[in-house]
């Protein structure tokens, strides 16, 4: 009896340690073909002609789509740039296809993000990724019609409602032009350098359009219209540097262009400001408002057109035979407290408003 078991037991221990019997090609022949036309039929087993690993790897099938379905037919209509960075970590193909789209440093709304505010916190990210500088700054480009901001609502300051913060350096947002791209909502900048907006109208009908904070903030807004924001519709104050080229402050429910604060240097370039319930241009504090180009145009302000206040300065670099401000409900040029305004003549020299009689009504 123990003799029978031992043998047994070798037996199973022997074919267990055997390596397992290769895998034979099967031969079928059918019974119900005659004879004659009887074909031998081939059988290979599916695991012989498709490696398992293949199975589990997306390289075949993803090789067989062209390139230009996989990102216009599959992947922009399906994922947004928040959902591919989610499918990347589960697949080596999406994976590496996001690191391709952060690469290119373009973010499109509402094609990759739905939301602008949702285009600003990514763009943190490809920020961050990219280490974006002056010269390859990371882009957020808005398609045509409204984009509503969210907006963080900050408790007891009703005017930072529908407001989103730009909160990285070295970024470009830009519309399809001012007729064709707008924000209803506003912006703030607060500490950040090379921020430049471009190419929209932005509307908030709660608060203010653009708020630029702080020393060594810098903001570029070029081709862009400033329409019935609730307060103002841009302000750069405590040492903010901020630039407007070819924009339009129109029917904001107080300034057009405010800048205040020791430091601060707001600079008009062929820009105008008109039918603004208070000023057009405001400047307290210390502030300095430069006024260039011959388009520069303020008029139709139911308060001032210029105002300079508590030792600030508007300084205008245009002939004093200039149309700068005119038909505004109070004074074209108000200046009070030590406030200023002059005309910087071509030779460096100065013209104060108390000698100038062509721009007075």
């Amino acid at each position: 009896m123990a003799t029978h078991l031992n043998s047994r037991t070798r037996s199973v221990s022997s074919s267990s340690s055997s390596p397992p019997a290769k895998r034979q090609k099967i031969t079928v022949v059918p019974s119900s073909s005659p004879p004659a036309k009887r074909q031998k039929i081939t059988v290979v087993p599916f695991e012989a002609s498709i490696p398992r690993r293949t199975l589990l790897s997306s390289s075949r099938w993803v090789n067989k789509v062209p390139h230009d379905i996989w990102v216009h037919q599959i992947l922009h209509p399906f994922l947004d740039l928040r959902a591919l960075a989610t499918v990347g970590r589960c697949n080596t193909f999406f994976e590496e296809y996001w690191k391709y789209v952060l690469k290119q440093n373009v973010i499109r709304v509402p094609e990759g993000c739905p939301t602008m505010n949702q285009a600003i916190d990514l763009a943190v990210v490809f920020s961050e990724r990219n280490e974006c500088t002056t010269e390859n700054p990371v882009r957020v480009e808005v398609g045509e019609g409204v984009h509503v901001m969210v907006g963080v609502v900050h408790p007891n300051d009703d005017e930072n409602n529908h407001t989103t913060n730009v909160s990285c350096s070295n970024i470009t947002i830009v519309g399809k032009g001012k007729s064709n791209t707008a924000i209803y909502g506003g912006f703030i900048v607060h500490g950040k350098q090379n921020v430049k907006i471009e190419q929209l109208t932005v509307k908030n009908e709660a608060g203010f359009g653009l708020l630029c904070v702080g020393s060594g903030t810098t903001v570029d807004v070029t081709e862009c219209c400033f329409n019935k924001c609730r307060s103002y519709g841009m302000f750069a104050r405590e040492g903010a540097t901020a630039t407007a080229t070819r924009c339009d402050f129109i029917e904001n429910g107080e300034c057009g262009v405010v800048s205040g604060g020791a430091n601060t240097k707001f600079r008009l370039n062929d820009s105008t400001a008109h039918h603004n319930k208070m000023h057009g241009v405001l400047a307290f504090a210390h502030a300095a408002v430069d006024l260039h180009g011959t388009k520069t145009d303020i008029h139709s302000n139911r308060g001032d057109g210029m105002c300079a206040i508590m030792n600030a300065k508007v300084n205008i670099h245009l002939s004093p035979k200039h149309n700068t401000t005119h038909d505004n409900g109070g004074e074209n040029r108000e200046r009070r407290d030590g406030g200023s305004i002059a005309n910087i003549n071509t030779d460096g020299t100065f013209t104060h408003v108390g000698d100038v009689e062509e721009d007075e009504e």
